[in-house]
């Protein structure tokens, strides 16, 4: 796994947390973005490291994340995941990706319409959109039906969330527009 998928299954983690319940988990969710910073910012690959058996040791991994981290590479999966990631729809997180949609957002609206098909979810969401049943939704409204449709059409044209670079890549990409 490279590190932009695994700060991904991390934020997905943190999703997961937020969603089961936001104030008895606020340490974990903290704890699994910082962890995906980490990795995001991370000027190696973890896998790698782990491949030739060096230490991972990353400011923003404690003892916990990292012994999940550890599981995860020798294994693909890690049991304190799949607990945390129970009840939790696996069509929710491509929401994730898709500007102004939060967990609590996304996992509403994957439940209200029933939402199943991961694949297909943000063509089916803006289906539902575009048809104003959003606006009907309790907290909800035409603002937000619209804004949803504008996160939408700005995520196909691939400005999702802000995606951060590596300072190395940043600094040889500035060199290259001075």
């Amino acid at each position: 796994m490279t590190n932009k998928q695994i700060a991904r299954l991390f934020r997905q983690v943190a999703a997961a947390y937020t969603i089961k319940n936001e104030s008895k988990f606020r340490f974990q969710i903290i704890a699994y973005g910082r962890a995906a910073d980490a990795l995001e910012n991370s000027t190696e690959e973890i896998g790698d490291l782990f491949k030739r058996g060096e230490r991972i040791i990353l400011s923003g991994i404690g003892p916990a994340i990292g012994a999940h981290l550890e599981q995860l590479l020798k294994t693909g999966s890690v049991k304190h995941f799949d607990w945390v990631m129970s009840g939790i729809p696996q069509a929710m997180f491509p929401l994730l990706e898709i500007p102004t949609l939060g967990p609590k957002k996304a996992y509403r609206l994957v439940k209200e319409f029933n939402l199943t098909k991961s694949e297909t979810v943000v063509d089916d969401l803006e289906k539902i959109a575009k048809q104003g049943k959003i606006a009907k939704l309790e907290g909800f409204g035409e603002k937000s039906e619209q804004d949803i449709l504008q996160a939408i059409s700005e995520y196909r044209q691939g400005k999702g969330k802000a995606a951060r670079m590596v300072l190395p890549y940043a600094f040889e990409l500035a060199e290259t527009m001075i």
